[in-house]
């Protein structure tokens, strides 16, 4: 009776839920598909939404299986209407989950329908299991695929599929809101008294909550019981705005409103008590005993090769020597890893990881005499690391760290080509990094000040009598820089490509340019080119821009509330010359005028210096940023600095015809 009970209970406590407001009225039981959700054509709180998420329902249990054990249940149901081209997408789902030897989760109960408007009436279409795609991921993982049928412009899809899984302690994060605004969402949480979890409600919307308790019973044989309450955690919401992306954001999925649940503990009263915390010490000692230590450690896979590398010179140029051995010999990828594969392996396919590279240069280092340390790293990309709340696998990846014997560390990572001793991926540029050490040693360090990144450039231009603009642009980069520029030119299949995106930039003919540093290992880069532009008078007056570069993009804060952070790549300076030889027969009317601005939430400074000695007009605009984050309450002012920045590339210089 008791689990006719628990089933009944369930039913009730949907049946409440359903009560939550929401812009669009549905029956929220699978395949009550109404007429009125086929023939919606937008969304009434967002019209210009690709596609909606009528209703999504999940529910999330820990249950007794048949032997006894635990398992994790997670249940879906969704109901997707399509409202233009752009959401089509909606009807292709893909899933990745854990297959390996022991631990795993199996989905089953896949169940899709889709429902369009025929002469007038509902009309479903169901996927036959056929389409149905399971396949190898990688080592440990799956995926699942499947496309709902005849999924066109005005369909609505139905999905629902359960998740089983005997990591019964790992709940992941529930995302109540998407990238597509969503009318209801509504989740069940059950979780049996014996365990304990940290509970956090993520994001910025609003979401209602209700707790409930009910009963739950195993048998034990011989007509014994076992009796415990079931504590059940409600949410629902209702209207929640599609996820709007902004600039200056690497990782959007920490902000979205979620549940996220983190164990803590499992007590059973005399039999069971298992701790799940965890502190950093734990998390320490797990990576240190496994494979990724054990490669790290191995043995110098380029002896021959290291020991005609030159024994003399400075540590930095000895660490680039190995650096650029290996890099000869094996590719990156274009992807960042935590756990090396075997290296004999790696050098045999002369590709591999970062994650690979970097241990085959640990070892070079090593055989070196360097002391060579693994840096763990989040990932930007993947979110903040969060010191006060440890968990067992927060890395995505390593760099090294590199003592030489005077005490000076140097920092590098073997994956881009475009980085260097001290620069990294600006994905690797985080506060908490963990340099890993044995016997509680380890210790954390700042990556986002490991050097002095810039940007120089000067602009010599003069008038010529067919009123064109010509003259020479010089451009230095350095430090973070300097992979920027680096990125951004080898992004390209040639140079010309690059040379056309100056070009479209500035309006400007690109003559004779020549760069220097853009393929080398080097924290440096520059490139020279001539340039020529019409300026087309009016009248008796000349107008020119002086301003042929912008480095901070209009478009940046175009919001006027922003709810969550401004990342920046990094700290960084920029300094820019331009100078004008007036033409003869004109003075100077009218340019920009002195400035000097600063904005504490950034701790930015900006500087703007003109001034007219004979016939030659010079121009000085300096820029510099100290902090890599802007808070929210500070997102006003910053927007507010920003357009002052732009305005002032758009100030002009005004000759006139004396």
């Amino acid at each position: 009776m008791k689990r006719i009970y628990f089933l009944l209970a369930s039913v009730l406590l949907i049946a409440s839920l359903e009560m939550a407001a929401q812009t669009i009225p549905v029956n929220t039981r699978f395949g009550k598909v109404s007429k009125e959700e086929v023939e919606l054509m937008e969304y009434p709180a967002d019209t210009s939404a690709s596609a909606l998420m009528l209703y999504e329902y999940t529910s999330v249990s820990i249950d007794f299986d048949a032997s006894g054990g635990f398992k994790l249940n997670t249940r879906k149901h969704q109901r997707i209407k399509v409202l233009n081209e752009e959401g089509l997408d909606w009807g292709d789902v893909e899933m990745i989950y854990y297959n390996s030897n022991t631990l795993r989760d199996n989905i089953s109960g896949i169940d899709v329908s889709t429902y369009n408007l025929v002469n007038g009436k509902v009309v479903e279409t169901k996927m036959p299991s056929k389409y149905v795609f399971r396949e190898d991921f990688t080592e440990n993982y799956k995926k699942l695929s499947f496309s709902a049928q005849e999924v066109r412009v005005g369909s609505v899809i139905e999905i629902r599929y359960t998740v089983s899984s005997n990591i019964y302690w790992e709940i992941d994060d529930i995302f109540l809101q998407k990238d597509i605004p969503v009318n209801l969402s509504e989740c069940i949480i059950r979780l049996p008294e014996m365990f304990e979890f940290n509970k956090k409600q993520l994001g910025f919307n609003t979401v209602k909550y209700e707790y409930a308790a009910e009963s739950g019973s195993l048998p034990l044989g011989g007509g014994s019981v076992y009796s415990y309450t079931v504590n059940v955690d409600k949410y629902s919401a209702a209207d929640i705005p599609a996820f709007k992306e902004e600039p200056y954001l690497y990782n959007a999925y920490q902000y979205y409103t979620a549940l996220h649940y983190d164990i803590r503990s499992l007590t059973i009263p005399g039999s069971v008590y298992e701790d799940f915390s965890v502190n950093w010490g734990d998390v320490d000692d797990s990576y240190l005993d496994s494979d990724m230590m054990r490669r790290f450690r191995a043995q110098c896979q380029f002896k021959d090769e290291v020991a005609a590398l030159p024994a003399d010179g400075s540590d930095k140029d000895r660490i680039v020597s190995a650096v650029k051995l290996v890099k000869g010999k094996v590719a990156w990828d274009k992807s960042y890893k935590v756990l090396p594969q075997p290296l004999a392996q790696v050098v045999k396919a002369q590709s591999g990881t970062n994650a690979d590279i970097n241990c085959l240069i640990a070892g070079c280092l090593r055989e070196m005499g360097y002391t060579v340390e693994p840096v763990m790293i989040k990932l930007r990309s993947s979110g903040l690391l969060l010191e006060h709340q440890p968990e067992m696998h927060p890395y995505d990846t390593f760099i090294l760290k590199v003592t030489a014997a005077d005490g000076t560390s140097y920092y590098l990572d073997g994956g881009s080509d475009d980085a260097y001793i001290n620069v990294l991926s600006p994905l690797m540029l985080v506060e908490k990094a963990r340099v890993l050490r044995p016997e509680r040693m380890s210790q954390w360090v700042d990556l986002t000040r490991l050097g002095r990144n810039g940007t120089i450039m000067s602009v010599k231009a003069s008038v010529a009598p067919d009123m064109t603009l010509s003259g020479t642009v010089s451009s230095k980069f350095s430090g973070q820089d300097s992979y920027s520029i680096k990125r951004d030119y080898n992004s390209f299949d040639d140079e010309d490509g690059f040379i056309e995106d100056i070009e479209n930039n500035t309006l400007q003919e690109v003559l004779e340019f020549s760069q220097t540093g853009m393929k080398d290992y080097s924290s440096n880069a520059s490139y020279e080119y001539k340039f020529s532009s019409d300026l087309g008078p009016e009248g008796d007056r000349i107008y020119i821009n002086p301003f042929i570069s912008r480095f901070h993009s209009k478009d940046s804060f175009q919001s006027i509330k922003r709810e969550y952070p401004i990342d920046f790549p990094y700290p960084y300076m920029i300094n820019y010359m331009f100078i004008l030889e007036i033409p003869e027969g004109y003075a100077v009317e009218q340019m920009p005028e002195n400035a000097l601005v600063k904005l504490q939430g950034l701790d930015a400074t900006l500087k703007l210096l003109a001034n007219v000695r004979g016939q030659v007009l010079q121009i000085s605009f300096s820029y510099t940023q100290n902090k890599m984050i802007g808070l929210v309450n500070d997102y006003e002012s910053i927007r507010e600095f920003w357009q002052y920045i732009n305005d002032t590339y758009e100030s002009m210089i005004v000759l006139k015809k004396i």
